[in-house]
């Protein structure tokens, strides 16, 4: 199970832009179930989606985080949240993956969104 790591907001549409997201991934890729995590505000929480994820006899867990560093959340909150799942859930495999504004493919895109960009005049 991929499962897409965010911080959470009390707005609606943030909450639904990120389900168009899993849903989107999803689609295009039907060999993976994609699930949403949240980290505040509301759920479901990381530990909520793993239980049910090994409920439902998933094994195998790769835990993308949608923050631009491993500061903050991804170091203090998630890092050891994902230790404290392991030794709870020792049959399932759980990956903490780059977070995403660590990866050089989000480099790449942010890059080529730059290049396309018309300009309007360089001071």
């Amino acid at each position: 199970m991929f499962v897409l790591i965010a911080h959470g907001s009390r707005d609606e549409r943030w909450r639904k832009s990120l389900e168009n997201l899993a849903a989107s991934l999803e689609t295009r890729s039907p060999s993976h179930s994609v699930a949403l995590a949240f980290m505040q505000f509301e759920g479901p929480t990381l530990p909520q989606v793993i239980e049910r994820g090994v409920t439902q006899g998933v094994t195998d867990f790769q835990l993308l985080p949608l923050f631009m560093a491993s500061a903050g959340h991804v170091d203090k909150d998630i890092r050891p949240l994902v230790e404290e799942l392991s030794t709870r859930f020792p049959d399932a495999r759980m990956e903490l993956l780059t977070p995403i504004g660590e990866d050089l493919l989000f480099r790449g895109l942010i890059q080529t969104i730059v290049n396309n960009v018309p300009t309007r005049g360089r001071s």
